[in-house]
């Protein structure tokens, strides 16, 4: 809810050297100075890596290759083994296409979500006595497939493994196991996906020369590479650039019928957003809400007809997710409202019953970026709680869950992301677990904090300036999009768009005016007024409207003033820790939160018609000494006598129609406050 924002700061001189060196506009010379890319010989490595290392450097891929080639030889039977994300498609669909083209007896085998990650022994069984596999090649997969590795041996297949997840302590005993993160690994650059993994696999049995697999697959390998948010610097870098100019033109049937599908016009050039915001979540979709063969079967076709219906079949699983997501963050939100104490809890813990597994973790980020919190999302299943959770800062997600280890039937992750399965019987336990871990490991909890290149004035964001940002493209994970802040804006208007689903905000400021756009949010749940002056974090990109280039600002979040958010965050944390039943570090403390008379009233009077924000009441009553923490005793009090409502999920408050008198002695919550206020 209250994020921390870290503004750059330009050095004026060097960024007008690199941009009179560079030939680029200002605002990009800022931006690379502001992330402390000083010349044009550090932005170049960063920039413009020219090829792939050599692929003979990632350990086993020689000794892989030559056994794949000769099962093709042999005519011994091969299956691609996968993953059921973008990733895991990809990878799938760019070993076993290759396979096919060599004329190789190859199939290839998805699990789905219902069946879990990696390889099972049922279907190894399977492989071997119905399908007669004897070789197996993982990708994607398969580096922590220890046990399985000595199954398939039993049952007398062989097994390769191509995967770039971190290794055990324990290697399978497979035949060769490719992956950058063997300690014994030469290859320089360690964090490539699994689809790149089976690129460069591909280039070494294609000759050792990786420019025709990125002909082919570089499109895919691009794709997967952002989906799996892997930084975007060096290799990566030049293989996604490299993979979008291949993805406008693509011969790929299935890849085209997609995009049509997403609007996406056939030459069109593709951005990294329009990769990261249309195309992958209709691939993920298809693992999510059915099977992530139907996306491999995509992505194989040949056929137009086929790929049309299969494309059109995944853009509607990608619709059906974003409805299912959105009423399980609006049952999410109906909690907060009923329960308000769950935001001051540590972390964000929420549960339902029958929430769709494949998107919880969607609906966990969606949380996690709203409140500002780490937040852990489960739902009831006849065999336990199956959870997914989103974190960032010094808060981990894995520790924390390693800490509950003793009430999980399973769980997985990394320090910002986990799933996990938890018995039925163990679930109060568990969540108790959360926080008591997180009040052992954080006790001041993380703030979210988003960075900014630095400050812009308007007459700066103009077409041509916020088009020189173009080169620093593909944006992602390691190399983000810019974002800008507009400070000191004046708000001239707030409506709705796309039925009161998003928000756009009309700003003015020096006689100029600029409109900029929220998404996911309802006017109504943003607290902003016509008439507030505001800062506003935003990004900028140009659009095609109507044949010719607009510009589109998009708000990421506001404040009043960095030193009234940094004031609101210390006052968020004390009210909190206060809720919580924490003793705060001294009588100040309480002496600050508690309301008098004269506070009530005000606050009262002010919520008249529309929803009036926390934030709004501390702007307007700031004279008078309110801060965050008080105004939101003064909510709690009012909500309490039935006088006013606050709605936890937008953080305002509305008037209720009064029935009856009420007087302050009848608040629990005001006698708290005001005896703790007063003690000696």
């Amino acid at each position: 809810m209250l994020k921390r924002w870290i503004i750059g700061k330009t050095d004026e001189l060097k960024a007008q050297k690199l941009r009179q060196q560079g030939g680029i506009t200002q605002l990009c010379a800022d931006v690379l100075v502001s992330r402390g890319i000083e010349s044009l010989e550090t932005a170049g490595s960063i920039l413009d890596t020219a090829e792939l290392s050599d692929p003979l450097l990632l350990k086993d891929i020689e000794k892989a290759a030559e056994r794949i080639l000769e099962a093709v030889e042999s005519g011994e039977r091969i299956c691609v083994f996968g993953d059921y994300d973008c990733d895991g498609v990809a990878a799938t669909v760019i070993l076993t296409d290759w396979l096919m083209s060599a004329g190789a007896d190859v199939i290839w085998y998805i699990p789905t979500r219902a069946e879990g990650y990696g390889m099972r022994a049922e279907r190894l069984r399977k492989l071997k006595d119905e399908e007669h596999v004897s070789l197996i090649v993982t990708v994607d997969n398969g580096i922590s497939a220890v046990e399985e590795a000595k199954l398939i041996k039993e049952l007398g297949m062989e097994l390769v493994v191509t995967d770039h997840h971190r290794p055990g302590d324990e290697l399978p005993d497979a035949f060769a196991v490719v992956d950058p993160f063997r300690k014994d690994c030469m290859s320089p650059y360690k964090t490539i996906c699994g689809a790149v993994v089976a690129l460069k696999l591909v280039a070494v049995m294609d000759g050792g020369d990786w420019e025709p697999a990125l002909e082919q697959f570089g499109d895919l390998a691009a794709l997967a590479t952002i989906a799996d948010v892997m930084p975007l610097d060096y290799e990566n870098r030049f293989l996604v650039r490299r993979g979008l100019q291949l993805l406008a033109n693509t011969e790929r049937i299935g890849l085209y019928s997609l995009m049509a599908v997403c609007g996406i016009e056939e030459g069109t050039p593709v951005s990294s957003s329009a990769a990261a915001f249309q195309l992958i979540p209709r691939i993920n979709a298809a693992g999510r809400f059915a099977s992530a063969s139907l996306a491999a079967k995509l992505f194989l076709t040949d056929d137009p007809e086929e790929a049309q219906m299969l494309a059109e079949e995944i853009h509607g699983l990608n619709t059906k997710r974003r409805e299912t997501e959105q009423e399980i963050l609006t049952e999410i939100l109906e909690q907060i409202r009923r329960n308000p104490k769950m935001l001051s809890e540590r972390v964000l813990v929420v549960t339902g019953e029958n929430w769709h597994h494949g998107v919880i973790g969607i609906v966990a980020a969606r949380l996690e970026e709203r409140f500002g919190k780490p937040c852990f999302i489960m739902s009831k299943e006849p065999d336990g709680y199956r959870g997914s959770a989103r974190s960032f800062g010094g808060f981990s997600v894995f520790e924390c869950l390693k800490f509950c280890e003793p009430y999980l039937i399973r769980y997985g992750g990394h320090p910002g992301a986990g799933g996990f399965t938890v018995s039925i019987e163990s679930h109060s336990a568990f969540c108790r677990a959360i926080q008591e871990y997180a009040a052992k490991s954080n006790p001041q909890m993380p703030v979210l904090t988003l960075h900014a290149e630095r400050e812009l004035e308007l007459p700066e964001l103009t077409v041509p300036n916020v088009q020189g940002l173009s080169i620093l493209e593909p944006f992602g994970e390691g190399n983000p999009k810019p974002m800008f802040v507009l400070t000191g804006m004046t708000v001239a208007d707030v409506f709705g768009m796309s039925g009161g689903i998003h928000t756009k905000i009309r700003l003015r400021k020096n006689g100029m005016q600029q409109e900029v756009l929220l998404f996911r949010r309802k006017p109504e749940e943003t607290g902003i007024m016509p008439g507030q002056v505001l800062d506003f974090l935003i990004s900028a990109e140009v659009r095609d409207y109507m044949g010719k280039p607009s510009l589109t600002l998009r708000c990421e979040d506001w404040r009043q003033s960095e030193r009234a958010r940094e004031q609101a965050i210390a006052a968020q944390f004390a009210y909190e820790a206060y809720q919580r039943g924490e003793k705060l570090p001294s009588l100040a403390y309480y002496q600050r939160m508690c309301p008098r008379r004269e506070d009530l009233v005000a606050v009262y009077q002010m919520v008249q018609g529309a929803p009036v924000s926390i934030d709004r009441i501390c702007e307007r009553l700031q004279k008078a000494g309110m801060n965050r923490c008080r105004a939101r005793v003064c909510a709690d009090i009012f909500s309490e006598l039935g006088l006013l409502q606050y709605d936890a999920a937008a953080d305002t408050l509305t008037r209720l129609p009064v029935t009856q008198k009420r007087d302050l002695a009848e608040s629990g919550e005001y006698r708290r406050i005001m005896k703790l206020a007063q003690q000696i």
